[in-house]
Order: structure tokens, then sequence, then C-alpha cells
């Protein structure tokens, strides 16, 4: 009986041990031959689990650390100390513009962003602060400029505004397996595209119509943007909304009508609203990713967005 024992204890062990080796062999395979310093999605673990932090704010959501600098999609991104993408400090003689907005706006795979092209052309006189975050939604960055941001003296805010930035994101604390293995991220990916060529889940296209669905999280959001309208008014700072379309099937673009509900929204508010789509419009699309894996805008498409913000600011900062 005692031999029938260990040997079943033997097995059970066997068992389980064959299942260690077995994820060992496919993480060891995702980080020496998947890891090629491109793939969205663990680019992606490595932003949150170097650069991110979960804030004390539930408002906010998720800030970013300070003085410090992790290469993501083989590009530098260096936070300075108060979290901005931006090289130096702020500079209080100086006038400025403040980003606000998603990974978009951070300029997630380009190694210079719209705000850094705004800043070099615009005036010397002038500095532009980036505030994007990745992964956060329109209530959380506006949260963000009241918790953190506020107490600077800013004469121009641009809300720049995504598809997907009325999603209703949700914040967690990750276990031990989703924020040290890779290979956790990378079956996860290809569970997810499998279950979406199986139209078990929405594909892109119909998740970032759906966040326009949830009235209840859309309202608030609006009303996150008219409190910093209000604020802005009160303290003579100018608020434009830029639109950054999804650069997938410019063409054929699926969500003029979600962006028409923002530009009637920012013209009952008496809100400046522009649209970077005018001059992406007409550049072929995957000219403007940052890789056929990753739709975000890259460096061609933020020198265009650049020149279109600096052309909407023209006369507009005394």
């Amino acid at each position: 009986m005692q031999k029938e024992n260990k040997t079943f204890i033997f097995k059970i062990l066997s068992f389980f041990l064959s299942i260690f080796l077995v994820f060992l062999l496919i993480e060891i395979y995702v980080r020496e031959i998947v890891d090629d310093g491109l793939n969205l999605d663990i680019e992606m673990l490595k932003y949150a689990n170097s650069l991110k932090i979960i804030s004390k704010n539930e408002a906010v959501g998720i800030e970013h650390k300070k003085n410090i600098e992790k290469k993501l999609m083989n590009v530098n991104i260096k936070l300075n100390s108060q979290g901005f993408r931006n090289n130096i400090d702020i500079d209080i003689e100086k006038k400025k513009i403040l980003m606000l907005g998603d990974s978009m706006t951070l300029g997630w795979g380009s190694i210079e962003t719209f705000s850094t092209h705004l800043e070099k052309n615009i005036n010397q006189d002038i500095q532009v602060l980036n505030a994007g975050i990745g992964n956060t939604n329109t209530y959380m960055q506006i949260n963000n400029f009241f918790t953190n941001f506020v107490k600077y003296d800013f004469d121009v805010i641009i809300l720049n505004f995504f598809i997907n930035d009325f999603e209703n994101v949700k914040i967690k604390n990750v276990n031990f397996i989703e924020k040290n293995f890779y290979s956790y991220t990378y079956i996860k990916n290809i569970m997810y595209k499998i279950l979406i060529k199986l139209s078990l889940i929405d594909n892109w296209e119909n998740f970032y119509k759906k966040t326009f669905a949830d009235d209840k999280f859309v309202k608030k959001s609006l009303n996150e943007i008219i409190k910093l309208n209000n604020y802005c008014t009160q303290n003579n700072i100018l608020l434009i909304i830029n639109n950054i379309p999804e650069l997938r099937d410019l063409i054929n673009y699926k969500f003029s009508s979600e962006t028409q509900i923002i530009k009637n929204f920012s013209k009952e508010n008496d809100i400046i609203f522009i649209d970077s789509y005018d001059i992406l419009k007409n550049h072929a699309e995957e000219t403007l990713w940052v890789s056929n894996e990753d739709s975000h805008a890259n460096d061609k498409a933020h020198l265009l967005i650049s020149k279109f913000l600096e052309n909407k600011l023209e006369g507009k900062i005394n």
C-alpha cells in the first residue's frame, strides 16, 4: 500500500513537473524568438511594468512614473520629473501647451511625437508638455490633469481624442504570472485573435463603436470635458479638442458618426474642435503605421499632425 502511494505521488509530481517544463520552454521561446522589440502586446506589457503605476486616485487610474527611461518598440521613451514625455522639465519662464491623450499622444513607437515637432516649430518661447498615457480614456486624462498638473500655468490645453477614449477602462492589480510571464501575454493574444475570427468576441471596429453605446459612461466623460472647459474659461486657458482618427481604412472611414458626436458637443459648449483626419486622409494608411501589426501613428503621421496643429494654433497664443 505504501509503495502504491509513493508511485501515485511520483506520478502526480511528474505530471506537474512536465507542465512546468512545457511552460518554461514556451517562455524561453517567447523571450528569445518572439520578443524582437516590436511585438505590440509584449511591448505593452513592458510599458505597464516599467513606466506606469496605479494611481492612488481611482478616477486617474494610471499615472506615469517619473525620471525614468525605457526602450519600447525600439524607441526610447523618456519621462521627466513631472511624468511628461519630455527631455527637460517644465520651464516656468515659457508659455506652455499641455497635450492630454492616450498612447497616440504619448507617441507609442515614434521617435519624435507631434508634441516635440510642434515645440520645435511653433515658437522658441513656447514649451509643449506631453502628458499622453497609454491605455487611458478621456475621463482618466482630465482627472490626471486636475490631480497632478493643475498646479502648472498652462496657456493652451489640447485634449487629443481617439475613438476608444470613451472606453470604460477597468484598472486592476495583475497577478505574478500576468506581470512577469511574456508567454501568458503571447498565448492570450493568440486566443484573442482566434475568438475574433470565430466571431465570439468583437473585432476592433465593433469594439470601438460599442464604447459610444455606453451612454452612462459617455455622459460621465462629456461632463468631465465640461468641467475642464469651465476651468479653462475661468483661468483664461485656450481649450482645443483634437480628434485623432483610427488609422485603419482611412478611405472608407468607419467612425464619422462618432466623430460628429464630439464635434457637435464641442460646438454646443463653445470648445474649439479640430480634426487631424483632414491632414491624414489623403495618405496611404500603411505609411502612417508604426508597423504592419501596429496601427499607432508613426513618425510620418506625427509630423503631419504637428503641422496641422501648428496651422490651427497660428495667432491663438499671445
